[in-house]
């Protein structure tokens, strides 16, 4: 009956938003193709669909675009840490995780390793579309969330506009920002920004945050923003917190993962991105030891736990309205104020393409850029 029931009613479960919208991925597409080397920039071309003209840009948003065919891809762009009730209390796997085994996380160490061992050629497409949108998901702070489902649940009023408070976060502030940048839209004459600009609508926004941001406020602390750990990371699972899904609970995930593939597409997305039942689980996935950097196969250039971790408390400084109640005004200067003050969109954006910037530099670069694994920073 429990399972009929959420069969019966899940045509009406909306699906779990896109993180930063086509807009914003993009933006980190292009501010990553800034930064990348001569030399990665050919072997991405190698990779790249003619259509994409050897750039990062065309392919970012991808990964939503094909996420209602691949329902089990949904999980690997956002992290659910239990117990986290951002407001209130913000927590990233202290107590464990919702989705200790396919998250964003574990999908940028999976992707990442999987082009380092790959073909450098067109097979490895699709992994570098994935791994290009899950390093922009990993940047939003409200995919590393599961709370009222990373805020779809938390409806606000955003200057006149009804709106679920992820919408807000993935579209409203970004085209607001867009919008009010004139003085961004003619060329800076800086050859490295502007042969990575596409005459796009976003232009002036990658203008403003690589010339003045990167290059400006930043210009040494965004140098360390790639830096991981040097004794690598280790992602903690649930086996090691001593978490497990018991009783009901535990029995309707899994009935849930053997009916999933019997029901529509739509369906079963919706179970999936509601939490009602968790995606069938990728081979590559079932492991938790394969999926922590301390015991992959030799060098990994990306850390997205350590990432995540400090970006996170994002969440309760910015993303979350005090004493949230349905409906609140975020439109009364505050909280946006706040947002724009300390540059909060900017940071988020540029660490994220500096950071795919220097992961592909990394794998595909040639000499000792390569194993330094850093962005491409010519002289300005």
């Amino acid at each position: 009956m429990k399972l009929l029931a959420l069969i019966t009613t899940v045509a009406s479960l909306a699906t779990q938003a896109a993180a930063w919208g086509q807009d914003g991925h993009k933006i980190v597409a292009t501010i990553a193709q800034v930064h990348l080397h001569p030399t990665a920039k050919q072997a991405l071309c190698k990779i790249l669909p003619p259509e994409a003209k050897c750039h990062l840009a065309p392919v970012a948003a991808w990964a939503d675009q094909v996420r209602g065919r691949h329902p089990e891809t949904g999980p690997m762009h956002y992290i659910n840490p239990r117990l986290d009730k951002p407001g209130e209390m913000c927590t990233f796997g202290e107590d464990g995780w919702i989705n200790d085994k396919v998250n964003v996380v574990t999908a940028i160490h999976e992707k990442t390793k999987r082009l380092l061992n790959g073909t450098f050629g067109r097979e490895d497409d699709e992994t570098l579309r994935y791994l290009i949108h899950f390093m922009g998901d990993i940047h939003q702070p409200l995919h590393l969330t599961g709370y009222l489902r990373g805020g779809n649940d938390a409806w606000v009023n955003f200057y006149g506009r009804r709106q679920k408070l992820h919408s807000v976060w993935d579209s409203s502030i970004l085209l607001r920002k867009i919008a009010s940048l004139g003085n961004y839209t003619s060329s800076t004459g800086n050859r490295q920004l502007e042969s990575a600009l596409r005459g796009d609508i976003y232009d002036p926004y990658v203008r403003f945050i690589v010339k003045e941001g990167v290059w400006g406020w930043w210009k040494e602390s965004s140098k360390g923003w790639f830096q991981c750990p040097e004794e690598g990371e280790h992602f903690p699972t649930n086996d090691e917190v001593g978490v497990q899904v018991e009783g009901d609970a535990g029995i309707w995930q899994q009935v849930g993962q053997v009916v999933i593939t019997a029901l529509p597409t739509a369906w079963g997305n919706a179970l999936i991105n509601n939490g009602l039942v968790r995606a069938p689980t990728p081979p590559e996935y079932s492991s938790p030891s394969a999926l922590t950097s301390s015991n992959l196969d030799g060098w990994l250039p990306a850390c997205p736990y350590t990432w995540g971790k400090a970006l996170h408390p994002y969440n309760c400084r910015y993303a979350w309205p005090k004493n949230y109640h349905p409906g609140i005004e975020l439109d009364d200067g505050e909280y946006f104020e706040k947002i724009t003050n300390d540059k909060v969109f900017e940071q988020l954006l540029g660490r994220a393409g500096i950071r795919l910037a220097a992961v592909l530099n990394a794998i595909y670069a040639e000499g000792e850029v390569s194993r330094s694994g850093g962005a491409w920073f010519a002289e300005h």
